[in-house]
């Protein structure tokens, strides 16, 4: 599993980095990966973060916590240029591996059942390239035209909003993320990389608590999710 921590997250409104604000005491990043770290259906864990926190990521966030994380290594300007080279950090690994999954390091309340539902899903239909968390839209969603008009409105049913982890079969993911950077740049996830190249993603129900954390409003929500688990 690539775990996407790169970036500097200035939305959050915090002085640093957003996957290193403490919640409740303990940083988003390492609440992550403790997450992730103790999942079955995880394997091995790539982290990929800013180039000038590599070694403070392996020293105050990973060290010897997580027996799971094979490498923290450093990712790129753009979020798919950073899942890249956590993938080519994947390719180093020993063993190989059929699934190869990817995960925003801002969702800290990742499931474990949920990531087995996505590799069994992946186990029950060889045709399938790929399958993703996402949750129903509880909003009407309206596409955009370029002259600034509304250009269409999907029916709701059929509006989801994508979450991760997203779970590929590895040759499906490393060919989506073998195109040029200008492609790379553009995606929104991993998933629409695959699926452009006519690649078959199933959508797994996940859950509301699943959420990114991008702004201080999604921080006092991450916050109360913590206090009500802790009753």
């Amino acid at each position: 599993m690539v775990v996407a921590a790169a970036g500097y997250g200035l939305r959050a409104g915090g002085l640093g980095p957003k996957q290193y604000m403490p919640l409740l005491g303990i940083p988003m990043l390492q609440r992550t990966l403790e997450a992730l770290d103790s999942c079955a259906a995880v394997d091995a864990l790539v982290v990929v973060v800013n180039p000038e926190h590599v070694e403070f990521c392996e020293r105050e966030l990973v060290a010897e916590r997580f027996c799971k994380v094979a490498s923290v290594v450093a990712g790129g300007a753009e979020r798919a240029l950073s899942v890249r080279d956590g993938l080519d950090a994947v390719r180093e690994l020993e063993g190989g591996f059929r699934y190869v999954g990817v995960h925003d390091g801002a969702r800290p309340f990742v499931a474990c059942a949920d990531v087995e539902r996505l590799v069994a899903r992946l186990d029950s239909d060889a045709f399938l390239d790929g399958a993703v968390l996402a949750v129903p839209s509880t909003d009407t969603v309206k596409l955009l035209g370029e002259d600034g008009l509304v250009a269409a409105t999907p029916a709701r049913v059929r509006a989801w909003r994508a979450q991760t982890p997203q779970i590929f079969r590895s040759a499906a993911l490393l060919a989506a993320y073998g195109q040029a950077d200008d492609v790379l740049a553009t995606a929104t996830d991993d998933s629409s990389l695959v699926e452009a190249r006519g690649g078959r993603v199933a959508l797994i129900e996940g859950s509301a608590e699943n959420i990114k954390i991008t702004t201080p409003l999604d921080l006092l929500v991450a916050e109360r999710i913590l206090t009500d688990r802790r009753r």
